[in-house]
């Protein structure tokens, strides 16, 4: 039955596609603001504009399908700057910011410090806007939201998120743009920490994206590189490894990394612009408790400000300037 034909069975349009506000209660998690949306299909999202618009998590088919960490969805008042913040701030999710001035290792002078992998994940949204709209395929949503990265005589960065859903389309669309607001030349990465876990993540799954080199980014991972294609069990103990692909685009300017698990009739497609993330990290980590693959699109490699200008891979903006990013993930 065609949308229109199901219209007239219903008094209310959440009936079949509903977007939610509400704010949680308890522990770290009080007061932080969520965005749940159900597509009327096999989609549930839940968007946090407390926490940079980011994706804390994807359910399909009732099945969450990232990794989420002990910490759980936090406010982000509990983040420290210092220290092991990052770790003890990160909850995993579906997709993840990092950036805008560093992505990947702390680095920088006791002035101009970069934090790991930035903060602008424990960044509020202002001027968060829902904005629903109806076709004669069905209601489309797309809620807006932008962040803010500065400091006094540093840098002046923004980034502007859309993120647009369907009625009964098990597709996800993120458009990001990044503007500095400042008038100086500055440095700016950014890595979109995509989270997976079980059961899309088990030892029968298969991951695959288009590349023509891969380069180990710690001697462990170098001593792995022969098992590669391969994803363990959970371990007692495991060191993480992460690899770089060289990716190969298709046509388009596109490139799509793949995780699917055949038996359990899961597969997720990244699709990701390469013109602006011209790379892409594989997180592998194996362990108990902590059994993740991230999935990670970039515009930088993740060994701190300093390795990246010594790579010659250190993206800047010029004043005024602005970037923009898209992924799509498509769930089957």
């Amino acid at each position: 039955m065609d949308y229109e034909s199901i219209k007239q069975y219903i008094g209310n349009r959440q009936q079949l596609f509903s977007v939610r506000e509400s704010r949680l209660t308890g522990g770290r998690a009080d007061g932080v603001c969520v965005i749940d949306v159900q597509n009327g299909g096999n989609l549930s999202v839940t968007i946090v504009p407390d926490r940079c618009m980011d994706i804390f998590s994807v359910r399909y088919k009732g099945r969450c399908l990232n990794y989420i960490t002990s910490n759980g969805l936090a406010h982000p008042a509990y983040y420290e700057v210092t220290g092991e913040g990052w770790s003890e701030a990160f909850s995993g999710g579906f997709l993840y910011t990092c950036g805008l001035s560093n992505t990947g290792l702390r680095s920088g002078t006791e002035w101009d410090a970069q934090k790991e992998h930035g903060c602008i994940a424990n960044r509020p949204a202002e001027r968060v806007n829902i904005v629903e709209t109806e076709t004669p395929d069905g209601p489309a949503v797309e809620i807006t939201g932008t962040m803010k990265e500065g400091m006094l005589a540093g840098t002046n960065l923004s980034l502007t998120r859309s993120i647009r859903l369907s009625y009964q389309r098990d597709v996800v669309e993120v458009t990001d743009t990044v503007k500095n607001e400042g008038f100086r030349r500055v440095p700016h990465t950014i890595l979109y920490h995509c989270n997976m876990g079980y059961p899309l993540l088990q030892p029968d799954s298969k991951f695959s994206v288009p590349h023509s080199a891969v380069r180990p980014r710690t001697p462990f991972a170098e001593e792995m590189l022969p098992h590669l294609d391969e994803i363990l069990p959970p371990q007692d103990a495991l060191e993480e490894m992460c690899y770089y692909y060289s990716i190969v685009p298709d046509e388009s300017g596109w490139c799509a990394a793949v995780l699917e698990n055949a038996r359990e009739n899961l597969r997720l497609r990244l699709r990701f612009d390469a013109s602006t993330l011209d790379q892409f990290v594989q997180w592998k980590n194996f362990v108990k408790g902590e059994y993740i693959m991230g999935l990670e699109p970039a515009n930088a490699p993740i060994d701190g400000r300093e390795d990246a200008l010594a790579r010659g891979e250190l993206p800047c903006l010029e004043g005024g300037e602005t970037r923009t990013y898209r992924l799509i993930f498509e769930l089957d």
